[in-house]
């Protein structure tokens, strides 16, 4: 039992004289300009009554005495309270001052006033509340307390001022005459034979102590009040601390992610065939939205854009899962339906919290534009492309970590030289002026239609941010909003090309692959490269000469280039329209006598080549091939 008070005392020491905090501290320095300026009021009371004192007009019998401590007292008030106002109220030792001349002038006062200003006593130790401090209010309290007895000793025994007419005691037949206008106060004291030792009796009984059991309530109230009150400065304080550590640690999450998407711009400053350029702006201090674009390989980019459901932390964390899956297996040289159909697997797994990604991945061929790409329920990315600018349609996959056993589509795009890409999240569209109203679709694609046509990636997306900015005007951002614009520019290659223009006629072909065949063997290609590709080059060839022209003798321009152990044959003709690969292939497990007629050759120049790519520009059929000659 006594150690349990012992320390309660001991903490009760610390939490009223060790604990100095920042904030109490800075609660002092307010409390001490509190207490000064009610000083300063309380001095402008004491002219009001001061005035009318000195000409009389009060306090007719005890007026000099009633002056003369209103002076002093007027001179105790200023002087604390100006040495605080002075110091901006930052000294320890002011408190002290300005409590103890306060509650010293209070008691002075009453000393003169008596009974008329009883409450008057009570106001310092209400005042000490400010500070918060049980020691202060009940040092105070107890000093009140010491004082009033001694103002009731002067008011009494030294006649200093006015006391209670109820405290007195005259003798039966005791004989008093009053002129027109004088008070019985006056009249008794002038002419009554008072008995001051009764008188103090009966004042101590009657007035001293229910005064200091009004004051004991009063100094209980106000300790219990001072008490909560730190208290409350105690919890403010750790709840301060709690929001500033979240706050910091949200910072550093925020950092942390920032730092997790590529941020350093240019992204490949040895690269001169690409610009890209992204921005993220989460609606919180982290957010769910993500971008990436990263090297597969010299030759290969990718690019992603995702949403991750909800906001804040649990998103943020999302995000970085699936963002470094996704990456992973990409770099692992999968397709982009592969990866999304892995990472979607692994997303499912212990997905608790039922968030899910929309996702939008690219990869994307730097040496003929050929892109490959899977959208996760994601928002469709604009293209401009042959002068035009508008959405990229495909049929969008389910959302990842939606459906486990998901299976998703590519899909297979072509840019060419100045074409460029603008992916997004729909933080930008549903961006959301004040009356409600929504960015929208429409608002984004004219925006990038107004444009310059070479403008940069960087100063393009500034331009949406600025417009979708403008039109949200002071609306609070509610969503992430993500940004990402590719251009493709690659070298010019056409000096490494060698091409030759023929009739496409069945009797150029001997000419046609005599030109290959020369290039391919001046480039140390192996003999099975070459057969390989001239078979496949009479192929696409002899198609030319009997489908490209049904009316009239055309033209077919042979193209050879080399990009390292890679031949690239490239067959040209402005022919009707016609994309080879296109073309459903045939079953090759069925008999000779159940398949359709043609296909097989187109099949085989698929199978026999690395890679193979159509396209039409403008009037023109393109086709392209790619084999590794070594």
């Amino acid at each position: 039992m006594v150690q349990k008070v012992k320390n309660s005392i001991l903490k009760n020491i610390e939490e009223e004289f060790l604990r100095t905090t920042e904030t109490l501290w800075e609660n002092e320095v307010e409390a001490n300009l509190f207490v000064a300026r009610i000083l300063m009021m309380t001095a402008f009371i004491d002219v009001v009554i001061l005035i009318p004192t000195l000409s009389g007009i009060f306090f007719a019998n005890s007026g000099r005495i009633v002056s003369a401590v209103l002076i002093q007292a007027l001179i105790e008030l200023i002087i604390p309270a100006g040495l605080c106002f002075y110091f901006k109220g930052r000294k320890k030792w002011l408190k002290i001052l300005l409590l103890l001349s306060y509650t010293i002038v209070l008691a002075r006062i009453a000393s003169v006033l008596g009974h008329n200003v009883t409450l008057c006593l009570a106001f310092p130790t209400v005042v000490s509340i400010r500070y918060y401090s049980r020691p202060v209010t009940s040092t105070v309290a107890i000093l009140t307390t010491i004082l009033s007895g001694f103002a009731e000793y002067l008011c009494v025994f030294m006649k200093w001022g006015r006391f209670d007419l109820n405290m007195l005691e005259l003798d039966a037949g005791s004989v008093l005459s009053f002129n027109e206008l004088s008070l019985i106060r006056d009249v008794i004291m002038d002419q009554a034979s008072i008995d001051y030792a009764r008188l103090w009796r009966h004042t101590l009984l009657h007035s001293y102590l229910p005064k200091l059991i009004l004051f004991s309530m009063i100094a209980i109230i106000s300790t219990v009040i001072a008490r909560k009150g730190r208290e409350a400065i105690f919890a403010q304080e750790a709840e301060t601390k709690k929001s500033e550590r979240i706050s910091t640690e949200l910072n550093l999450a925020s950092s942390i992610q920032a730092n997790m998407l590529p941020n350093i711009f240019p992204a490949f400053p040895e690269r001169d065939d690409f610009d890209i350029y992204a921005t993220m702006s989460p609606a919180k201090e982290v957010g769910g939205d993500f971008y990436d674009f990263f090297m597969v390989d010299d030759d290969h980019l990718a690019m992603v854009i995702a949403d991750v459901s909800g906001k804040g932390i649990p998103a943020a964390m999302f995000m970085v899962i699936a963002k470094t899956l996704i990456k992973d297996h990409a770099q692992l040289g999968l397709m982009p339906a592969d990866v999304f159909t892995r990472v979607n697997r692994l997303l499912c797994e212990g997905n608790d919290a039922g968030l899910f990604v929309t996702a939008w991945m690219g990869i994307m061929d730097l040496n003929n534009g050929e892109m490959y790409y899977v959208n996760a329920g994601h928002n469709p990315p604009i293209i401009k492309h042959d002068g035009k600018i508008e959405f990229l349609q495909c049929k969008p996959g389910f959302v990842l970590a939606g459906l486990e056993d998901y299976e998703y589509g590519e899909y297979q795009l072509f840019l060419d030289k100045g074409d460029k890409i603008f992916l997004y999240t729909d933080g930008a569209t549903e961006a959301t002026a004040v009356n409600n109203e929504l960015y929208g679709e429409n608002r984004l694609i004219e925006c990038l239609k107004n444009l310059v046509s070479d403008i940069s990636c960087e100063d393009a997306l500034h331009a949406v941010r600025a417009d979708i900015d403008r039109f949200v005007g002071e609306a609070e951002q509610f969503d992430d909003l993500t940004l990402l614009a590719f251009d493709f520019t690659p070298k010019n290659k056409e000096k490494d090309i060698i091409e030759r223009t023929f009739d496409a006629t069945t009797e150029k072909l001997h000419e046609v692959i005599g030109f290959v065949e020369e290039q391919l063997e001046g480039n140390d290609a192996s003999m099975k490269a070459v057969m390989t590709i001239t078979v496949a080059l009479e192929e696409m060839f002899v198609n030319i000469a009997h489908y490209a022209y049904p009316d009239a003798p055309g033209k077919a321009t042979i193209g050879v280039s080399f990009d390292g152990d890679d031949a690239i044959i490239t067959l040209k003709d402005n022919g009707i329209p016609f994309d080879p690969l296109a073309k459903e292939d045939p079953d090759v497990t069925a008999k000779a006598e159940d398949r359709q007629i043609g296909g097989l050759g187109i099949y085989m120049v698929k199978n026999s080549m690395d890679h193979c790519r159509y396209e039409r520009r403008g009037s023109e059929n393109y086709f392209e091939m790619r084999k590794n000659i070594r």
